[in-house]
């Protein structure tokens, strides 16, 4: 006999090929990329560009080692190295998983030997 109820779809989970692609990118992270090409704008060099002026700020001498000035462009210029390592280096998770291996009891059955 034939069963009477029609099957009820499947609602929520993983349904194979659904959502979008791994890599494929965002309408506006397209639109954005343009813009900034047509603006002949480059982030990435810009940055690049800002660390070497503050390098050469720090090395020539012209800003004392210890002032508020001096620091602020260490940390502005730590700033653009993690900024740039995005681009090149994956970001280390913050906690990692260990699997441990379960420690199973041992036994040891001590024997007194006869003398013979």
């Amino acid at each position: 006999m034939a069963n009477p109820r029609p099957s009820k779809p499947q609602n929520g989970g993983k349904r194979e090929g659904a959502g979008r692609p791994k890599g494929s990118k965002n309408i506006y992270s397209n639109d954005s990329v343009k813009k900034l090409e047509e603006l002949g704008f480059n982030p990435i060099e810009q940055m690049v560009e800002k660390y070497y002026e503050i390098q050469e700020k720090l090395d020539s001498g012209e800003i004392r080692i210890g002032s508020g000035a001096y620091a602020q462009l260490m940390a502005t210029q730590g700033q653009l190295i993690n900024n740039l390592m995005q681009y090149s280096y994956k970001k280390v998770p913050d906690k990692q998983e260990i699997e441990l291996e379960t420690k199973k009891p041992v036994a040891i059955k001590l024997t007194m030997k006869e003398k013979t």
